[in-house]
């Protein structure tokens, strides 16, 4: 991250768009991403498929950063704008220095996206891969580890190879709250 001082602030030059980034108010990205667009500024809070932990658990794409979103604005000019927006608490800054990515991030990161408007994960991507230890998050199974052995029916449910009782039993369950166990 870079950014420039003019006495407390930034010093670019005016008409320059930067992507700062901006830290929001808990759980208000879209709020402050509507907000933002409002006032003519261009927002952008990455998001990603997160597999459910729980069956309660948002089923869409979720902010990648949590409490932030990137704004695409001229700092000069704008910054106060920005500030003010519902939503938005301030400004990331370092020692007077409003927090500036580069281009090249905000590209990088619609690339992950591949047009859907979201990342997704490598896992869910590519699928869990046969012999990896998962986590089962919701469920008659919730917090049992057992091993991954195969997709059914269009990736909707799976296979699990799971211990019960000194035994090993393979067993069926939702594809979708499987997790793959981190070590």
């Amino acid at each position: 991250m870079r950014g420039h001082h003019v006495g407390n602030l930034v010093e670019i030059q005016r008409d320059s768009r930067r992507w700062l980034v901006v830290r929001t108010k808990a759980r208000q990205e879209r709020i402050a991403v509507r907000h933002i667009a409002g006032r003519g500024m261009t927002p952008y809070c990455p998001m990603y498929l997160r597999p459910r932990w729980h069956l309660r658990a948002p089923r869409g794409p979720v902010p990648l950063f949590t409490g932030y979103v990137f704004v695409s604005c001229d700092p000069v000019v704008e910054l106060i704008a920005v500030r003010y927006c519902p939503g938005v608490l301030q400004p990331v800054s370092f020692n007077g220095v409003v927090a500036i990515v580069d281009q090249e991030l905000i590209d990088a990161l619609r690339r992950r996206e591949g047009g859907r408007g979201f990342v997704v994960p490598d896992e869910v991507a590519r699928g869990i891969q046969a012999g990896s230890t998962v986590r089962v998050m919701a469920g008659p199974l919730e917090g049992l580890n057992g091993v991954f052995t195969g997709y059914l029916r269009g990736r909707e449910r799976a296979t699990v190879l799971m211990e019960f009782l000194r035994d090993r039993h393979e067993v069926e369950v939702d594809a979708t709250v499987l997790a793959v166990a981190r070590a």
